[in-house]
């Protein structure tokens, strides 16, 4: 197997499929699997690693040319940045990555050495081996947390304009959803919306709140708008991660998410645009406190 081989063009748009682009067709798809996904990545206490469906991925084909261990790489830390695979979720089989992405299993075996040599996955034999998502024990979730304390602190700029970006292009991005969406994105809008109103936990509910804001994006059919949005969502998560979290942060972003869908299911356009608007400025708003407050502290 060579270092590199030709992969589609459109793996530009989005290395998954919930970027916004199959790498199997020359045009935009939907995404349908996207909250499949995220309820596999939900079951973190005794994942199936016989289960291919956590992680939705595109064939390789020819086109740009990728480093392909690399690009193998790059989809499983994607998910895990976006926080879709979870601490313990399972990835596929090296033989269902390599058959999904038309490749040999080499470089998909090259690519998990080193996402393990990176501390992202762990590798077990046996029966019930496989790849997964690692797992942490306290003293390294607090080290963890320092260390998103510090890339939040040293891309504090960074996430300001991604923010400001979402602040721009999500309401716009809600407004489209409302005219274009079909009868069957509009369940996966409601599926990924009771996702998030079942969340367990924190981690769940972060996670759900990424994929409704995903799903939406991609029910534009335009994966410029995809791209965008899910990679100001990559260089806001440090912050994100961050936020107060508990029943009442909850219970605002689930009304918050409600009236959005009650809008793009009513093809309210300009209703969409607006609930999405104050959505995400409230995002904006406490994401700046936070980087303020984190300043402040380092200061002390």
């Amino acid at each position: 197997m060579p270092d590199s081989i030709s992969a589609v063009g459109n793996t530009e748009v989005g290395l998954l499929e919930f970027a916004g682009a199959s790498a199997n067709t020359d045009t935009p798809c939907r995404r349908p699997h996207v909250v499949d996904a995220a309820r596999e990545g939900r079951v973190v206490n005794s994942p199936d690693p016989r289960d291919s469906r956590a992680m939705n991925m595109p064939p390789v084909r020819s086109g740009n040319r990728v480093d392909i261990n690399r690009y193998v790489a790059d989809l499983v830390r994607r998910e895990i940045r976006l926080g879709l695979l979870p601490p313990g979720s399972a990835l596929p089989s090296e033989r269902d990555f390599a058959d999904k992405l038309g490749i040999g299993r080499t470089p998909v075996q090259i690519a998990f050495r080193q996402l393990q040599s990176e501390g992202l996955i762990v590798q077990r034999r046996g029966r019930n081996g496989g790849a997964f998502v690692r797992l942490t024990g306290q003293d390294e979730d607090e080290e963890r947390f320092r260390d998103v304390i510090r890339e939040a602190l040293a891309t504090r700029d960074e996430i300001r304009m991604a923010m400001e970006y979402r602040c721009i292009v999500e309401p716009s991005a809600s407004r489209l959803a409302s005219e274009r969406r079909t009868a069957a994105e509009l369940r996966e809008l409601e599926s990924a919306h009771a996702l998030l109103m079942e969340a367990a936990d924190d981690a769940s509910f972060m996670r759900s709140d990424a994929v409704f804001h995903l799903t939406l994006a991609n029910v534009t059919a335009n994966p410029f708008l995809v791209r965008g949005i899910e990679e100001s969502r990559q260089c806001c998560h440090p912050a994100l991660v961050l936020l107060p979290e508990g029943g009442a942060f909850h219970e605002v972003t689930i009304a918050e998410h409600s009236e959005i869908l009650d809008a793009v299911r009513a093809g309210e356009a300009e209703l969409a645009e607006q609930t999405m608007s104050e959505h995400v400025r409230r995002s904006m708003w406490s994401v700046e406190k936070l980087l303020s407050s984190l300043r402040e502290s380092q200061r002390e």
